[in-house]
């Protein structure tokens, strides 16, 4: 795992958490009161964050974990519904997947998984909250399902990227073009392949790869100068 693009994401999620538009991953957990069900957590900004499920059932309601509970009728990760997913068989899998007889859920988002019999989880970054999974059919970003064209040969490469053997898959998107001999993953959020640099999703215009580099602050170039977050200097 390279470092850089690892430190971008982690503080990206850390502001997100400290301007309160999170809860702090698992720590948050299910109270009954008042003929109520409530998800509670902390953030930076509010503090303690009391969101009532309107729809779940008290006398029924069930903690499965701090981050997954259900009713007679309904299933819920944190404080949202997760639509389709059966109380009856619900369970918890590595946060934040769960899992019923029919299907497999990131999140409140479920997966809809073509081949339950054959899916299995890839890679799972825990401090990154990513998913690569697949089944006999198709490959799982996330919540995004993904045709490949060899599922047999599908491999992942890291926390975003993978291929199988014809195409490169990054972000749970095809990358149109893109080597996948010569692909290589580098810090600050480049891709390169013999013919190609990417800075995040986007192609580098006129970058040239050969030469392309990343200095030990980070700071991307090439044989035409430098390059600063995927443009030239004089864009």
């Amino acid at each position: 795992m390279n470092k850089i693009r690892r430190r971008i994401v982690i503080t990206l999620g850390a502001v997100a958490l400290a301007l309160g538009f999170t809860s702090c991953g698992e720590g948050g957990k299910y109270v009954v009161a008042n003929d109520c069900v409530y998800y509670t957590y902390w953030t930076f900004s509010f503090g303690q964050i009391n969101d009532t499920l309107p729809e779940a059932d008290p006398g029924t309601f069930e903690s499965v974990k701090n981050w997954l509970g259900h009713d007679n009728k309904r299933v819920y990760f944190k404080n949202r519904l997760i639509p389709g997913a059966d109380p009856a068989t619900i369970e918890a899998k590595k946060y934040p997947l769960s899992y019923d007889k029919r299907d497999w859920y990131f999140e409140s988002a479920p997966l809809h998984v073509a081949d339950m019999s054959s899916f299995e989880i890839l890679n799972y970054d825990r401090d990154l909250q990513r998913l690569w999974a697949k089944d006999s059919r198709y490959v799982y970003y996330d919540s995004t399902r993904i045709e490949v064209e060899d599922i047999k040969a599908f491999k992942v490469i890291d926390y975003c990227t993978a291929t199988d053997g014809h195409h490169v898959y990054l972000w749970g998107q095809r990358v149109e073009g893109a080597d996948p001999a010569s692909f290589e993953v580098l810090d600050g959020g480049y891709f390169k392949d013999k013919s190609h640099v990417w800075y995040i999703h986007d192609l580098v215009e006129g970058a040239d790869p050969a030469s392309f580099k990343i200095d030990k602050e980070g700071h991307a170039s090439d044989k035409y100068g430098p390059i600063y977050n995927g443009k030239r200097a004089e864009e």
